[in-house]
């Protein structure tokens, strides 16, 4: 064989030899493969969740608890929340503030127009147009109570209803006292009657002309009790019928001074019920000067 021939078949051979198909896989493919996923694939287990789990979302610091259900935020009860805040505030924007000591004379009469406080006392107007039997409206102590109702800010309408309510307790009261005061006297002349029998009449006016020769009013309270009547009537029956005052006449000058005493005296213990209008304590003394004339 020439030496070009041999140089081409060597030629060939080694051409044959290096040549790989492209049908045949590289070599080492798994190795490849293998290799590829692995530098993929985290480099820490602990990095990538487990198969199977699912995160745990955590509550933002400025979200209330009462907001955060089931681990999300609550939206509908968090806009119902927003939603009471704003009316709450809406109603809150038209309250009426009560004035503070560092209120402006302008805020305070504000307020008293806002809730029916007059501008001055004498706008209480607290005496009504009819009063309860036995019931005498006191000027003095209505305008007293007046200025107190308008230094605390009260409503004259609730000050009237006041009032009101106080002349319907005193006109009870002075009803009840009116008849404890009947009962005392019935039963006072039910044990005058046992003790004086017929005579009974005329010990009572000898009683009464020794209270009025005396200076006493026969109808002050002390004679409800039967037992100061019957003393009344022995001292009587002591004197003579001359020293004592007639019958038919009354010791008018006593019995107006007596009434002058309850009203100007303030050491009477009548003065004070008096000043303050006790309905029992000013009928009396009505009747005395009505007695003196």
């Amino acid at each position: 064989m020439s030496d070009a021939a041999v140089s081409q078949t060597t030629t060939s051979t080694s051409a044959d030899s290096t040549a790989v198909p492209a049908s045949t896989p590289p070599a080492n493919t798994n190795s490849t493969v293998e290799g590829t996923l692995l530098a993929s694939a985290p480099s820490s287990t602990t990095d990538a969740p487990v198969q199977g789990e699912q995160s745990v979302a955590e509550k933002p610091e400025w979200l209330p608890e009462k907001f955060w259900r089931d681990d999300k935020a609550d939206m509908e009860a968090l806009a119902k929340s927003y939603q009471g805040l704003e009316q709450l505030l809406g109603k809150k924007a038209n309250a009426i503030v009560p004035p503070s000591e560092k209120s402006s004379p302008e805020e305070v009469a504000a307020y008293r127009k806002a809730i029916g406080v007059p501008e001055s006392p004498e706008g209480y107007k607290l005496k009504p147009d009819t009063l309860p039997e036995g019931v005498q409206f006191d000027e003095a102590t209505a305008k007293r109570a007046a200025e107190l109702a308008h230094k605390h800010n009260i409503p004259a309408s609730a000050m009237q209803e006041f009032m009101k309510f106080d002349m319907e307790r005193a006109a009870m009261m002075s009803q009840a006292a009116a008849g404890m005061i009947e009962a005392q006297l019935e039963s006072g002349r039910q044990e005058l009657q046992k003790v004086y029998g017929d005579k009974f009449p005329e010990k009572i006016e000898l009683a009464r002309r020794a209270a009025l020769t005396a200076g006493v009013d026969p109808a002050s309270h002390g004679f409800v009790d039967p037992q100061v009547v019957k003393a009344i009537v022995t001292l009587a029956e002591k004197l003579s019928d001359d020293r004592l005052v007639e019958g038919n006449q009354t010791s008018v000058s006593s019995t107006r001074a007596r009434a002058r005493d309850i009203m100007t005296n303030a050491s009477n213990p009548l003065y004070l019920r008096y000043q303050e209008g006790d309905p029992e304590v000013v009928d009396q003394v009505r009747r005395m000067l009505t007695m003196a004339g």
